[in-house]
């Protein structure tokens, strides 16, 4: 059996998904932690516009890292793929301290990693649907917990069984390089772990050095200027290309609220291809290079047997 990518409509050939958003939030509630509805995605009259959207603008594939405790409906994932004819990964996994349901601390390393594999391998709860990632597995602002800790390496220890991919969530672009040194202690598949929000960070040093380690990097909240201006993130990823890193690079929006949404005003899941992707070709970025990060590196990633 070839390598396939898991999607909540079944297993599909690498060669099915083209150009790819790497971390997104299509159906997602935030609200309990944030107190409000804008934290909330759902299947919606203005959702389904924005994907529409979404696919005319060149999209053909999405990864899904809302999990356990984040509002996953992996039910309403099939729907809107089916409808959008949009390829779409599921995820497995816990988020970040803050956002933790009690399962998470009453629960053995052993015990969350077994949820995990089950998840990948036989289905998320009774759905059928199987998840196609480990995702986003999150650290802190400035330090990783040891509840988080105990997650990271239930996530390890399920993809060392099924060889799934692993993105994960630097709070703020922050602990790159402690989650790095948690794989290595580990002897996790470098291969196969992408770190998450590094556009945040702007450390150049540390850019090379995780990809030096063998992991990917994610530039993956383009859009957010309230965050990091694009400009700052495009001289980053300019940088990055120029010194041919181009097979381990990435990109999303990590779209997290309504308000982020085209149709109500915001940036919208197609700014990538409406805006930031132009804006790489203005400064001479070829198309093999957008297709390395958008499509290639994507397929590679998240194929597994």
């Amino acid at each position: 059996m070839g390598q396939k990518i898991r999607t909540v409509t079944g297993d599909l050939i690498p060669e099915r998904f083209g150009a790819t958003l790497i971390h997104e939030h299509v159906i997602l509630d935030l609200s309990p932690i944030r107190g409000n509805r804008d934290a909330i995605l759902a299947d919606s009259e203005p959702l389904n516009r924005e994907l529409e959207r979404l696919k005319h603008s060149g999209c053909d594939g999405i990864v899904e890292v809302t999990n356990r405790g984040m509002g996953r409906d992996v039910r309403s994932l099939k729907t809107l793929s089916e409808r959008h004819g949009i390829p779409v990964v599921a995820s497995t996994g816990f988020y970040k301290q803050t956002y933790y349901p009690d399962q998470v601390f009453e629960q053995s390393e052993e015990e969350l990693a077994e949820l995990f594999v089950s998840e990948l391998t036989e289905g998320i709860g009774r759905s059928g649907i199987r998840a196609g990632i480990i995702a986003e597995i999150g650290s802190s602002l400035n330090e990783i917990t040891r509840d988080e800790d105990k997650v990271f390496r239930a996530a390890i220890r399920a993809q060392r069984v099924t060889g799934a991919p692993l993105s994960t969530h630097c709070e703020l672009g922050t602990m790159g390089s402690a989650q790095m040194r948690l794989f290595s202690r580990m002897d996790a598949d470098s291969s196969k772990i992408s770190i998450g929000h590094q556009d945040l960070n702007g450390d150049r040093t540390e850019y090379e050095s995780l990809i030096k380690a063998g992991f990917y990097i994610q530039f993956d909240t383009i859009g957010k200027n309230n965050y990091r201006s694009d400009e700052d993130r495009l001289n980053d990823l300019l940088w990055l290309l120029d010194k041919g890193y181009t097979n381990r690079l990435m990109l999303s929006c990590d779209i997290t609220k309504q308000s982020y949404l085209k149709v109500n005003g915001g940036f919208g899941y197609e700014y990538m291809f409406t805006h930031f992707l132009p804006k790489l070709r203005s400064h001479g970025v070829d198309q093999q290079a957008i297709d390395a990060m958008m499509v290639d590196n994507p397929r590679r990633f998240l194929a597994f047997a």
